[in-house]
């Protein structure tokens, strides 16, 4: 289980990522100047300030009004100029490493690989018959990043020197590099095109600290304003830093510290396997090529599955932040999208594969961070609706900042088109459904007592004073469906997102309000919100079938601006909830809107391929299931097999390998499916450790496309 390539990274999208939970780094492995682009999940621009809008509450009235009307466009331009909030901040990159070699001769026999069984990666090559290698592994344990340099002979000379896109010093010493360094104070979202000041630096953003040690050199070593010089060395290894300050001796010993390292990391990924095929001994990228080209390899399936679990293992560990929109790579100072935390589908996609994948111990940061948005988003439900309980809307960065977002920095009104996003309450609603999944994977009274309840019963609060009666039916308005827009009915060029009660809002309601029954059923607790919320559920406004037969995305049967729209959020209740299961009449509504959005161009960005094969699999649907895996692949990955949006997002990769744990196993409203989507192309094959419900796992083997054995235990 090993990415290996013949050649160093072109771009960053090549490199090869390491981390630890908190801190990252991508390796270039080039042979004359080594480069890692280093990350820390803590380092974002922005301070701790109030980002509600306190002058919105008065216009939410007039905007249900409005949309009641149907003045869809006076609606959505009333929330535009009156009821958002700033926007998010963004994650920065730590700074890159770099280690000039004095190399002056070609370069033989390259190779770099990242070892995706022990979290290791390495760089060799020959100069004149003399053998250069390098290793990198990012250990939690240690809280750093190793680099050993070796050589054949005593012929390692070394510049080593660093470099951020913020401000900062380094200090070069004998025994290694101290770096400080200030973020700014904001940055605007690298698609905010006419901002004025896109990056304030100032005075209030957050102070960082990082350092390079040097734990041993058999060459001659000497500090100078250019960095740190290696001279006449064979052996040469060092540990990097960052916010967090190491925790090991330096006087251990290197293989003890990696074999710490490789313990500690297999002891979470050792848990699950899949086998598809011997892994051919060819580079990574002639293997992905050769797949664009129609060739088979259904061992790179079963690598691009494990390879998602190295990444949640690498990006999200107790103590860390949760992973991102990359993880925790990023290399850019305005990042796409501000690699935040993107909560109307990309943030619980990350997280899509750690139950079924075996992976709960990466869960804990998620967990956390949902707490923080829950006490954040209380402010925002008082100040924005007048609701009790929590609200989140779409985006969230490291501040919590829980507002609808679309307005520049120091502006007073959103910008055009914002309302199509940011518009939308229900994303803290969404964060809570990991929690009690959770709970019906792992039964823990005392977390479903602790954790569970508690941040349900918020979300339950703010969603029950959220509906409203309208023609004796509860409804949510303004509503969206996530970045989707309608075609205004009467009008040629005119397109709106605001409208009421759209599909993903009463799958979540119903998601939710459920969720909180059965936890208090379960904790025997007789809550006094169970009264309201069996109220509301009463006369909830029912899911509606159109004309085709697809399941509505809108309260009506409008017009859709783009047909293949990327996101699929009307299809929530098939997947990743279970809402549906059992209802034929909204499951067959739903696949005949998901072969519609196709027939139109939908799954073209990574993610909603990802998401894609995970309805098809909650179809039982093979064929469609393998057909979008396999252009996941081909179309939308990088020669690293990150996910390509594009550009990169991580999403994909999480989303892709929770759509290979549905295809072989699934366990929805109490019933165990053993290989409900076989794709024919995987003749045959074993998976073990895949995880259901209850604490359970599985182990499958399957013969000639038929199920040859299985074990629950």
């Amino acid at each position: 289980m090993k990415l290996f390539y013949a050649e160093p990274a072109g771009k960053w999208e090549e490199t090869l990522p390491i981390g630890n939970g908190s801190l990252g780094a991508m390796i270039w492995g080039n042979g004359k100047r080594e480069c890692l682009g280093l990350n820390e999940e803590s380092l974002w621009s922005g301070y701790r300030h109030d980002k509600n809008n306190h002058e919105a509450f008065p216009y939410l009235e007039q905007c249900r009004r409005l949309v009641e009307q149907e003045k869809y466009e006076q609606a959505e331009e009333l929330i535009r100029n009156h009821m958002l909030g700033e926007y998010n901040e963004s994650y920065l990159p730590l700074g890159n490493l770099y280690i000039d070699f004095d190399h002056s001769e070609d370069i033989t026999d390259y190779s770099r690989a990242l070892y995706l069984d022990q979290s290791v990666s390495n760089v060799s090559y020959r100069i004149n018959g003399v053998k250069y290698s390098r290793e990198y592994f990012a250990s939690y344990p240690a809280r750093a990043v190793f680099i050993k340099l070796e050589c054949d002979k005593n012929a390692i000379n070394a510049l080593i020197s660093f470099e951020s896109q913020v401000p900062y010093k380094a200090e070069y010493e004998k025994d290694g590099i101290k770096i400080s360094g200030k973020c700014p104070e904001h940055v605007d979202p690298s698609y905010v095109d006419d901002s004025v000041n896109p990056i304030i630096q100032g005075e209030k953003g957050m102070e960082f600290h990082a350092g390079l040690h040097l734990l041993s050199c058999d060459g001659e070593v000497s500090a100078g304003i250019e960095g740190l010089r290696i001279t006449g060395a064979s052996n040469v290894i060092m540990a990097f830093h960052a916010v967090k300050e190491p925790v090991f001796d330096h006087s251990q010993a290197y293989e003890k510290i990696r074999e710490q390292h490789i313990s500690d990391y297999k002891s979470i990924y050792d848990k699950a396997e899949l086998y598809l095929g011997e892994q051919p001994d060819i580079p990574t990228n002639v293997r992905l090529q050769k797949l664009r080209n129609g060739e088979k390899d259904n061992a790179l399936y079963a690598l691009y599955f494990q390879y998602g679990r190295y990444l949640l293992i690498s990006s999200s560990r107790e103590g860390s932040l949760p992973a991102n929109l990359q993880g925790i790579w990023s290399w850019q100072l305005r990042a796409p999208w501000s690699c935040n935390w993107t909560t109307n589908i990309n943030a619980q996609m990350n997280y899509w594969l750690a139950q079924s994948c075996n992976l709960k111990e990466c869960l804990q940061p998620y967990f956390e961070f949902v707490k923080r948005i829950c006490e954040e988003g209380k402010k925002t439900a008082e100040v924005h609706y007048q609701c009790r309980g929590f609200v989140h809307h779409h985006n969230a960065d490291y501040w919590c900042s829980t507002n609808p977002v679309g307005m520049i920095y120091g502006e007073e009104k959103g910008e055009p088109e914002s309302v199509t996003w940011s518009m939308w309450p229900m994303g803290g609603a969404w964060l809570t459904s990991e929690l009690f999944k959770h709970y019906e994977y792992n039964p823990d009274r005392k977390f479903l007592e602790q954790t569970v309840y508690p941040i349900l019963k918020e979300a339950a609060l703010f969603l029950v004073d959220w509906l409203y009666l309208y023609k004796d039916r509860y409804v949510t308005c303004p509503s969206t469906s996530p970045e989707n827009k309608y075609k205004v009915p009467g009008s040629k060029d005119s397109a709106v997102a605001v409208a009421m009660s759209t599909a993903m809002d009463l799958a979540i309601i119903r998601e939710v309000f459920g969720n909180f029954q059965k936890t208090c059923e379960i904790l025997g607790i007789d809550d006094e919100v169970l009264q309201e919320i069996s109220e509301r559920l009463s006369k909830l406004t029912p899911f509606k079938i159109g004309t085709k037969g697809q399941l509505l995305e809108w309260h009506k049967e409008f017009d859709e601006v783009e047909p293949g729209h990327r996101h699929v959020s009307h299809l929530y209740g098939l997947f990743p909830s279970e809402l549906f299961e059992g209802d034929e009449d909204l499951t067959e509504a739903c696949r005949t809107s998901l072969l519609l959005r196709l027939a139109n161009g939908g799954g073209y960005t990574g993610w909603s391929c990802a998401w894609i094969i995970n309805l098809f699999a909650a179809l039982e649907d093979s064929d469609h299931a393998y057909e979008y895996l396999k252009t996941l692949l081909t179309r939308s990955t990088y020669d690293n097999l990150w996910c390509a949006h594009p550009p990169f997002q991580i999403d994909g990769n999480f989303g892709g390998t929770a759509g290979i744990a549905n295809m072989l196993v699934q366990e929805r409203n109490g019933k165990v499916k053993i290989l409900p989507a076989l794709p024919s192309e995987f003749e045959n094959g074993y998976v073990k450790g895949l995880r259901i419900k209850n604490g359970k796992t599985v182990d499958i083997k399957w013969s000639n496309g038929k199920l040859e054995d299985y074990k629950i235990y």
